[in-house]
């Protein structure tokens, strides 16, 4: 479950571009992105198939933005999606993201 995680984590990150410019959607997309890292920590950590069930979900609300070739709109969701993990399950945020727990 663990690798699967990651591997849904890290397809969301490929998604994010490193464009540097604001969208239209920019706020949009963050809020999606702190809503979908709700879902997630509000799942039971225990139960594998809901987790994964929320990171594909989380997913989903992301590809909203991809589909419409808004790069900075996926990078607003997934900072969001990364801070939200961070300040409020850190310890979730670090088995998705290891190499990023600075």
């Amino acid at each position: 479950m663990k690798y699967l995680l990651h591997l849904a984590v890290a397809a969301l990150l490929l998604l994010a571009a490193c464009a540097h410019e604001k969208s239209p959607l920019d706020a949009e997309a963050r809020d999606s992105g702190m809503r979908a890292a709700a879902a997630l920590v509000a799942v039971d950590h225990t139960d594998t198939m809901a987790m994964e069930r929320a990171v594909m979900d989380a997913k989903a609300k992301q590809s909203v933005y991809a589909l419409k070739r808004d790069s900075a709109a996926v990078r607003a969701f997934d900072e969001a999606f990364r801070a939200y993990l961070k300040e409020k399950d850190h310890s979730l945020y670090q088995s998705i993201f290891p190499d990023e727990t600075r």
